[in-house]
């Protein structure tokens, strides 16, 4: 593979729960979402209101030319990690040749339908025709492996979960994810996920052999950890016993300023040469010699 063919990762949204409008912020302003550009197939990984920076520079960006299959994978029912699908080019610009497919577990699916049905808005089906060339739906269980165009899919059920701090908690159905090409890359994703002593097994299972991997950084530190949520400073912990594997905190909590942010960063990062934020713009490409992913654009935390 050609390095100029190899795979990227971008980040569009890197902000957890709700949105920084007006936008302002160096860290990130949009909910999560990022890509895995992989030749003719984009892997979306959520939905959320970053989604709409991607579909805007998707068609004068030349790295995406070649796009024909987008397939997004949401990790669970919260609005946050789907609301951009209600205004992203893809179902606005007339017959742009892509092959749409959403993926998630039953329940997100559903909360996906419900959220466009009427009288709240206008079914997916519809706003996806004439627009794209298709559009798929298809159901994932938090146990499962498959092929996805070119790379394999793995999910992992994550610890996340409605209420807390004395309210009932309500669990949803929340799928990680990895994916596999032959030979590299490898990515994870971990979020929406609160890590606890009994989900430290999986966690590590899903950075075996891992190059690259994006957690749930919603809090500062560990004791913060909440409402299904992790922190930066687990973050940190997970790179240090993974030193292979290329840390990118995001989902970070939109109630902390840039400030907060890039300090608390400061503070988990040292000696952590495999931890970073996952800076809004920021893209990682993949080097199939040095078998590792490298930043090539993209702000500096420090």
């Amino acid at each position: 593979m050609k390095q100029s063919l190899a795979p990227e990762f971008d980040v569009w949204g890197c902000r957890g729960s709700h949105n920084i409008i007006p936008a302002h912020s160096k860290v990130g302003n949009g909910t999560s979402c990022y890509s895995l550009l992989v030749g003719p197939d984009l892997y979306v990984l959520d939905a959320g209101r970053g989604l709409l920076v991607l579909g805007h520079t998707m068609p004068d960006d030349r790295r995406f030319a070649a796009v024909r299959n987008v397939h997004i994978l949401v990790t669970h029912a919260h609005l946050d990690h789907w609301e951009g699908l209600k205004d992203v080019d893809w179902f606005w610009r007339r017959s742009n040749g892509l092959h749409v497919t959403l993926w998630g577990t039953a329940q997100a699916l559903r909360a996906i339908q419900q959220g466009f049905a009427h009288p709240s808005y206008v079914p997916l089906e519809i706003l996806a025709r004439g627009t794209v060339a298709s559009l798929k739906l298809k159901a994932l269980k938090t146990r499962e492996r498959r092929r996805i165009g070119p790379l394999t899919l793995e999910t992992f059920p994550l610890h996340h979960y409605s209420g807390g701090n004395g309210a009932k908690k309500r669990t949803l159905d929340t799928a990680g994810f990895r994916l596999s090409g032959a030979g590299g890359p490898r990515l994870a994703y971990l979020s929406d996920h609160e890590p606890v002593a009994r989900t430290r097994a999986l966690e590590d299972e899903m950075l075996e052999g891992t190059h690259l991997a994006l957690f749930d950084a919603h809090f500062k530190d560990v004791k913060d950890q909440m409402f299904g949520h992790g922190s930066q400073e687990h973050a940190a912990r997970m790179a240090r016993a993974h030193p292979g594997t290329l840390v990118l905190a995001g989902h970070i909590g939109p109630m902390y300023t840039d400030e907060e942010v890039f300090a608390t960063y400061g503070r988990h990062a040292q000696g952590v040469s495999n931890f970073q934020l996952a800076l809004e713009g920021s893209r990682f490409r993949w080097n199939r010699t040095r078998g590792a992913f490298e930043k090539i654009s993209g702000g500096d935390p420090l």
